[in-house]
């Protein structure tokens, strides 16, 4: 599908952010992993959700849509089966990498495949993990493929700053190897750990499925993560909340426009640990003015943000990574120098998203500079319509249709399906807030 962006100057209405991709994730896992059944509500089930619900599927979980928002979930075997073909992972970096884990729980092994390999995404320091816990692995350009052979709990290293995903997949599965001579896998970190929020967002689920984790972390992120062994999951109700990440390009485009907004965003909790709930406070730095009813689960926007703000802005992203994107667009209205930096994970992302949006930025007249880790916006005083390319990234395109709403003239840009990986309603909200689209 193609969509052409046409300029606005205002946006008003209310719409529901779509349900948490990360909670989703997780929730499957867990409850996949569980002894008893589980029920999710409302989770999403697009995208790379839909990869992890079809993998697991496809390993013996049972997963039945009771309702149009509620799903039950069991595994009722005493292994996990091996489908004869790979199993497509996509380009699904959650997925992939948990059941690179998750394999250690096969009795016959697990093989993966899927964009994500072709795409040379880091994997590797997970798999050294996996083999230092007894598994067997034979990987090459197609497929990975993870047999256990004497899987003992251990001592383990994992590098921190990497990926959040490989500590978050080990702390998903290693409470369910049994105790051989340890009673704990204990994951040592070598660096300190990156995108750490979502580290403790796993291990708040894991809590409240019972599974006990023994944290050493020091303010520098550094430590060990003591998991005991012969553990399980308890069946669980899982409410999933909004999406604060996708929320946030929704208040994107709404701190944007040059009257006063007046949109109300609903379905965020925000009670729920979800890193990227720190838009609220980037946004009050720019001079923003949001009405947060914590009560109702919803954020009324009643003022734009500052276009000539007194100091230039700093914001380190290594907490809030999928922030990224839009914080650029934000940047290219201040009239002021914006710095992102600790950025440099970003670019093994679903794509590489410092030099995805610098190189669509750059299109649109915007004055950037890329390095390795940061991103420098320079004053800008407008933005040119362009035919814009997301590198099928979700989060990249969202950002730049954002940017497109307040450029002088119409832009382009093709294949917005992509979207649907975390928010499938973004292009139908945006209608309703008054955005002019043509779909094509």
């Amino acid at each position: 599908m193609d969509l052409e962006i046409f300029p606005i100057k205002t946006l008003s209405g209310k719409v529901k952010v779509p349900p948490s991709k990360s909670y989703s994730h997780r929730a499957f896992f867990i409850a996949g992993l569980a002894e008893a059944i589980s029920v999710i509500n409302s989770p999403l089930t697009v995208g790379d959700v839909e990869v992890t619900i079809n993998a697991l599927k496809s390993i013996g979980v049972k997963i039945l849509k009771e309702k149009e928002n509620k799903f039950l979930v069991n595994f009722q075997k005493d292994k996990f089966i091996a489908p004869e073909v790979p199993i497509d992972c996509k380009n699904s970096g959650t997925t992939f990498r948990i059941l690179c884990a998750l394999g250690l729980l096969s009795e016959n092994g697990i093989r993966l495949t899927g964009e994500f390999l072709k795409r040379k995404r880091p994997i590797q320091p997970l798999l050294e993990a996996i083999k230092q816990l007894g598994a067997v692995i034979e990987v090459n350009e197609d497929e990975i493929s993870i047999k256990p052979v004497n899987v003992i709990p251990k001592r383990i290293k994992l590098p921190g700053d990497v990926s959040s995903q490989f500590i978050t997949a080990l702390l998903l599965i290693t409470p369910l190897l049994k105790c051989k001579g340890r009673d704990a896998t204990i994951i040592e970190l070598t660096s300190p750990l990156t995108s750490h929020p979502y580290i403790y967002l796993t291990l708040d689920m894991l809590d409240q499925a019972g599974i006990t984790i023994k944290q050493e972390i020091s303010e520098d992120l550094m430590g060990n993560l003591v998991i005991p062994c012969s553990q399980y999951y308890r069946g669980q109700v899982y409410n999933i909340p909004g999406d604060f990440s996708s929320a946030a390009y929704i208040l994107g485009a709404s701190v944007l426009v040059k009257n006063e907004p007046d949109v109300v965003i609903s379905n965020l909790d925000f009670d729920s640990p979800q890193p990227d709930r720190e838009i609220f406070s980037y946004l009050k730095d720019m001079g923003a003015s949001i009405l947060i009813n914590p009560h109702e689960k919803m954020a009324k926007i009643k003022k734009g943000i500052n276009r000539r703000p007194l100091e230039d802005f700093s914001i380190d992203c290594g907490e809030t990574p999928d922030l990224f994107p839009i914080l650029a667009v934000m940047g290219c209205f201040t009239n002021k120098v914006m710095k992102l930096y600790n950025v440099k994970n970003l670019r093994s992302k679903e794509s590489d998203r410092v030099s995805g949006i610098a190189r669509e930025l750059k299109k649109m007249g915007v004055n950037l500079e890329e390095h390795e880790d940061q991103l420098i916006i320079k004053e800008n005083t407008k933005l040119n319509g362009a035919d814009l390319n997301h590198g099928d990234d979700h989060r990249i395109a969202m950002a730049l249709i954002v940017a497109a709403m307040f450029a002088e003239s119409n832009s382009h840009i093709s294949n917005v399906e992509i979207i649907e990986d975390s928010y499938p309603t973004f292009i139908e909200d945006l209608q309703k807030l008054g955005a002019h689209f043509k779909i094509k």
